[in-house]
């Protein structure tokens, strides 16, 4: 059978591939013509080659590299194979990832809706609200007028450690009691709330990973001011106490930026909540 040659602008054509990636297939030796004329410097292409091209655009396709489809063409059939596996579970690990870049993007955009949603400030509102994962660090000495940051640092350093993505809020944990002053109130941990779904692994004792649970919350919610701050805790703690209803006595203290600008006195809004135990 006679032998039947392309040349390069033929093979553009069959393969639907430009001309100048195919010059770049070959000086790279990815995907070489199988002579060139030495008076014209023209490319020749035997047929059987084209079949090679189509699996040069299924790996490409699916995100190898032109550096390991090289290698790959000299694989046997069953080193083939092994590769082709190792790449679905790369791609099965890059559709996690993604699924979880998605969910914590959902989550997100959440908070920042409920943000916006704050019915009133200054006032006590009820909402329900679905439950929360979060992690925290137990805390014994820290109160609402305290420097929280060496706290909150413990908790970023875990979270970027596991590879995932940091909450532009954290949070305090107390018992609802009837203090005296802001100072008699003591945090018993600090949190933020999780992004994503996965579980963190080889924690320290003094940190863990939970549930703020769903239900109806008596909520206030106020810009924070060391001044202040007791005065709108006081208003949540006796709008409980006044309820028929039976609250739940630990307090949760959310803090979120007001605003992302870069101003030099960053504001930030404070919601209190306590839970109303369920029947």
């Amino acid at each position: 059978m006679k032998e039947h040659y392309y040349t390069i602008g033929e093979v553009a054509k069959l393969s639907n591939l430009s001309v100048q990636t195919l010059r770049y297939y070959d000086q790279i030796d990815l995907f070489k013509p199988a002579y060139i004329d030495t008076l014209t410097n023209y490319r020749y292409y035997h047929d059987n080659q084209i079949f090679y091209l189509d699996i040069i655009k299924s790996l490409k396709y699916i995100g190898i590299t032109l550096e390991d489809i090289k290698k790959a063409l000299g694989l046997t059939s069953g080193e083939l194979l092994g590769f082709l596996e190792q790449q679905e579970q790369r791609i099965e690990e890059k559709i996690s990832r993604l699924n979880e870049v998605k969910y914590t993007l959902l989550k997100t955009k959440k908070q920042i809706q409920e943000q916006i949603d704050i019915p009133v400030f200054g006032e006590v509102y009820v909402q329900a609200e679905e439950e929360m994962p979060i992690l925290q660090v137990t805390t014994t000495e820290l109160t609402p007028i305290s420097n929280t940051n060496t706290h909150y640092a413990t908790l970023i350093k875990i979270i970027e450690n596991e590879g995932s993505v940091l909450n532009s809020r954290y949070g305090c944990i107390y018992p609802l009691a009837p203090y005296s002053n802001v100072s008699d109130i003591i945090y018993d941990a600090i949190f933020t709330p999780l992004l994503t779904e996965r579980t963190f692994s080889q924690l320290s004792p003094n940190v863990k990973q939970t549930i703020k649970p769903a239900g109806k919350y008596a909520c206030i919610a106020f810009i924070y001011h060391p001044d202040t701050y007791f005065s709108f805790y006081e208003k949540l703690r006796k709008h409980v106490e006044g309820q028929q209803k039976t609250f739940e006595s630990t307090v949760y203290e959310l803090y979120m930026p007001a605003t992302l600008t870069s101003e030099h006195e960053k504001k930030f809004i404070v919601e209190l909540k306590v839970r109303q135990q369920t029947p």
